[in-house]
This record gives structure tokens, sequence and C-alpha cells, in this order.
């Protein structure tokens, strides 16, 4: 009779290191580039996105670089960059934008996301 109830025991606890999992499977990865490779990147197809707000951008950007706010890239992204796999750089002034806008494009599926940091990674 114990023998029994260890082995439901086991088989339950088991069961239950097994449940089920309730987080987006995340496909790809984000790279950290220099500003020779995100450039490199942008030549070869790549979206240049600044993720500053609309003033900074105005101020200065990279040349080609389009402006999604690291607020909204989640809902306007797909206008510029329909394949999700499609190469995304992203960058801002210091480089805490361009990281979580990273983690928001890939948290919506996109696969190819390479995140240059700063601006001044450029000068």
């Amino acid at each position: 009779m114990k023998k029994i109830i260890v082995m439901i025991s086991i088989m339950l606890l088991i069961c239950g290191c097994t449940g089920r999992n309730d987080k987006k499977e995340v496909k790809g990865e984000i790279t950290s580039v220099n500003c020779e490779e995100a450039l490199d990147i942008q030549a070869d197809e790549g979206l240049l996105v600044d993720v500053r707000e609309k003033e900074e951008f105005e101020e200065s950007h990279l040349e080609g670089a389009v402006n999604i706010s690291e607020k909204v890239i989640e809902e306007k992204i797909d206008q510029y960059a329909t394949d999700k796999d499609t190469p995304i750089i992203v960058y801002c002034k210091s480089g805490k934008r361009s990281a979580s806008a990273a983690k928001k494009l890939l948290e919506a599926g996109y696969t190819n996301i390479y995140d240059l940091g700063s601006i001044n990674n450029c000068s």
C-alpha cells in the first residue's frame, strides 16, 4: 500500500511540474551593434528606427532613419516593416529607450532586432 501511495505522489508531483506555461514564446534575439554594423545592416534593406520623441528626432537623427517613439513602437512598426523578419536597428539618446523598444519588438514577433544604443555611438 505504501508503494502505491508513493507512486501516486510521485506522479502528481511530476504532473504538477509540467503545468501549462502562459508566457508568450519569443523567437529571435536582440543583437547589440556598433555604428558601422548598424549602417551596413541598414544598407542591406534594414530599417533604422530612431525611438526618441519627435522633437528630438527633428533636432538631429541618423541619415535614413524613421522616427517611431519607443512609447508607440508596437502600434506603428507595421507601417514600416510588415515582414517580421525585417532587420530593424533601433537607437535613442542614451540606449535606455532603444533597449526597451528592442524588447517590445521582439515580444511583438519581430526576429531580427539590432540595438545601436545611443545616437552618439555614430559620432
